[in-house]
């Protein structure tokens, strides 16, 4: 397998470059025991007990970056399963250190980048080179000089500073006090351009300390395996690019003018991809280039053997949109290679961006784009998935798509179906990593109409971005001929314009002449295509999980599809205790969509759309087709939905299943009538609150009182009146 650094070769040559003429080490007299030599970026000498570097001048006043890996954590007697940090292949950092000597000291420095001073030869310049940037962590005792190279004992620092330790991250993990008395270093590696440690640290739980009153709760030890990673950062930092606030994760810098006025520059963050000098004539032609470092993720064998292809897919998907960007290849995943294959191979060298498998009840996955200060540049990414994830994306699909898919009822699916549905979570957290925010307008451009054609669905998708919460097609009915990858979220329009804007290399002949040209470029896309709208969040257009342009016709739709799914009950008929709690949790996530999308539609009411930067509120017109909904889904209870023979075939609670509907339902109206009451006064087409509590109120009304249903009716009637207050109370609070 080719990877990326050797170990080896470098050994050799730094253990021929730190003998002395008479075949000596130039360090040998400082030790009383001959030492143990680690060759690598710092010469590492371990002798009685103590643990030292040589550090070449030529790499002072030089950055590097600092990751803690976690290798093995400890079975916590308390660990709850939303926890998020604390398993391995969690990645800390990364944090950075500027190393200089001074006084005949090692000043481990923490380097500034917040503020840039266009002038530095200026007056504004000369007096800012006059204020300290950087703030001291450590100053370590020079042990001795040497032909270039500067000896101190850091065995010490490495041990109890919170810099190479999980003190970081300590929150997260759920820790506390650390016996520092048993941390050891166990195992060290050196390369070329940076240092690996193997480092065992105990830690006390959080909880210990903090006890809950009235709670017991065990104190425990735990012991960590942690891998370090020390690397020297480039000396050269990739050129910085502006961004807009919205599409990609942004680091804030501080720009001093001349003038002495700072102003706030939000700067992407973004992976280094450099092209060779004899393909940039090539580059701005439009022929693809391939970079001359590939961004490469690497699988977590852990991965069932199942899901490993399909974690590799998914990475590769991006391609299409660095592909329109002008590069070649320039993304790829591949299994972490084992011992045998490559023995340098380490997961804890931070070079290496890793996807890590943890099996946890956590129903989810994450994707960072960890950067350094200088310019954004992404230079460690720890992909992390929960294995309860697939559960929650295979109901997803259940609810979403099981109407318009027999294959999506089945308790368990299919192993070819399991791998695509994991794939659309994949390719969401990778996106993350290579920079990019959410953009919950991705899925708001397309017709029901639109949704139900297949050829039109193989154009655009069924949203612009993957980037969105947006899962499946809900807008299907059954019947509908639509393949499946028409039926999830791809990667789409927005998605590769978005990483086009962020790596593309656009043309001229200083930094500023090429932001400039970035800028036209990106005010011209914006312009001529809607598919690359990202809406103020307060936008009604700009809802999570939600699906198209006219959210009371599709969400009309999906709660059709639901109430057929309901109706086939031999579905709901399990065969075993797996299957009836496969199913419970099937049922359960049918509550939880029927109210996302009643909130959907409610956000409506009182609700409003940007336009050109300005106000709109949301039209009578639609508000009463929105209410037209709710009288149909919501005051009008579904009865269907908590139907007692779906209910006793999984044990599902048909009190907490109407509890939590309702509730969920309620909060929306709640808010929208107070936001409706905040209306102007002269506002011009929109409902009233006043109009909206009458159509409740007659809704209401004409619920029956007798029967099956009486029950579930008057329920009904009594939470919307208590909201409302019949006319007689506050109708904004409960």
């Amino acid at each position: 397998m080719k990877v990326k650094y050797k170990y080896c070769l470098t050994a050799l040559l730094m253990s021929a470059c730190s003998l002395t003429a008479s075949g000596q080490h130039q360090f040998d007299n400082c030790f009383k025991s001959p030492p143990r030599i680690t060759y690598g970026m710092f010469d590492t000498y371990e002798s009685d007990g103590n643990m030292y570097w040589a550090i070449p001048d030529s790499l002072l006043d030089r950055e590097y970056s600092i990751t803690t890996t976690i290798l093995q954590a400890p079975e916590s007697p308390n660990r709850k399963s939303e926890t998020k940090y604390g398993y391995a292949g969690d990645l800390i950092g990364p944090m950075y250190m500027a190393l200089h000597k001074r006084d005949g000291k090692l000043i481990i420095a923490d380097p500034q980048h917040s503020l840039i001073i266009t002038d530095r030869a200026g007056d504004i310049g000369r007096i800012a080179k006059l204020t300290p940037t950087e703030r001291t962590y450590r100053s370590l005792p020079v042990v001795a000089e040497s032909n270039g190279m500067t000896l101190v004992e850091i065995g010490t620092t490495l041990k109890n500073f919170t810099l190479f330790a999980l003190e970081p991250a300590y929150y997260d993990m759920k820790i506390s006090a650390r016996d520092a008395k048993r941390d050891t270093i166990e195992d060290v590696k050196g390369c070329n351009d940076c240092i690996l440690l193997l480092i065992s640290r105990t830690y006390r739980n959080m909880t210990a300390l903090r006890p809950t009153p009235g709670k017991t709760i065990p104190s425990y030890e735990g012991i960590w395996k942690t891998g370090v990673c020390i690397s020297l950062m480039p000396k050269t930092p990739i050129p910085m690019k502006r961004g807009d606030g919205k599409t990609y994760f942004e680091i804030s810098k501080r720009i001093m003018a001349d003038s002495g006025r700072v102003t706030r520059m939000p700067i992407i963050k973004r992976w280094r991809l450099d092209i060779r000098p004899e393909d940039r004539e090539r580059y701005f032609k439009g022929e693809l280039v391939e970079p001359v470092n590939p961004i490469v993720f690497y699988v977590d064998r852990n991965f069932p053997k199942l899901y490993q292809k399909s974690i590799i897919e998914a990475v590769r998907e991006w391609r299409q949109a660095f592909e329109q960007a002008g590069f070649k290849n320039a993304i790829d995943a591949r299994l972490a290679p084992t011992p045998k294959e490559d023995p340098d191979f380490c997961m804890y060298d931070s070079r290496y961006p890793y996807i890590s498998w943890k099996t946890s009840g956590m129903a989810n996955a994450y994707g960072p784009s960890p950067c350094e200060g200088r310019s954004g540049e992404i230079t460690a990414c720890h992909v992390g998935v929960f294995s309860s994830v697939l559960q929650v994306v295979q109901n997803w699909y259940f609810v979403q798509c099981g109407a318009v898919d027999p294959v999506a009822r089945k308790p368990i699916l299919p192993e070819w179906l399991q791998c695509e549905l994991l794939k659309l979570v994949i390719t969401h957290e990778i996106g993350h990593s290579l920079g990019l925010e959410h953009n919950h307008s991705g899925s708001s451009h397309a017709s029901i109409d639109n949704l139900r054609d297949n050829e039109y669905l193989s154009r655009h998708g069924i949203g612009s971005s993957i980037m969105d919460y947006v899962r499946f097609n809900y807008a299907l009915r059954p019947g509908d001929k639509v393949k499946l990858a028409n039926r999830r979220i791809q990667i789409g329009a927005y998605d590769r314009w978005a990483i086009e804007w962020g790596y593309r290399m656009f043309p001229g002949d200083t930094p500023e002449e090429q932001e400039q040209n970035r800028r036209r470029w990106y005010e011209q896309q914006k312009k001529d295509n809607p598919e690359l709208a990202f809406y103020d969040l307060r936008d009604v257009r700009s809802q999570q999980e939600d699906l198209g342009n006219d959210h009371v016709a599709v969400n009309t739709q999906g709660i059709e599809n639901l109430k057929y799914l309901c109706s086939l009950k031999d579905i709901w008929k399990t065969k075993s205790v797996v299957e009836e709690q496969i199913m419970r949790e099937r049922y359960k996530a049918m509550i939880e969509h029927y109210g996302h999308w009643v909130g959907h539609v409610t956000a409506h009411l009182g609700g409003c759309r940007y336009v050109d930067g300005k106000q709109q509120l949301e039209s009578a017109e639609y508000c009463r087709k929105a209410v037209h909904f709710l009288q149909d889904y919501v005051f009008t209870p579904p009865t269907w939905l908590f139907d007692r023979q779906i209910i006793d075939a999984v044990h599902a609670d048909r009190q907490e299943s109407i509890d939590k509907l309702y509730k969920s339902c309620m909060d929306s109206m709640r808010y929208a009538l107070e936001l409706m009451a905040k209306q102007p006064a002269d506002a011009k087409d929109v409902m009233t609150k006043d109009e909206l509590v009458e159509s409740i109120e007659s809704t209401l009304s004409a619920l029956g009182t007798t029967g099956d249903d009486a029950e579930l009716n008057k329920y009904v009637q009594d939470k919307w009146n208590k909201l409302i207050g019949n006319g007689t109370k506050d109708k904004t609070k409960e």
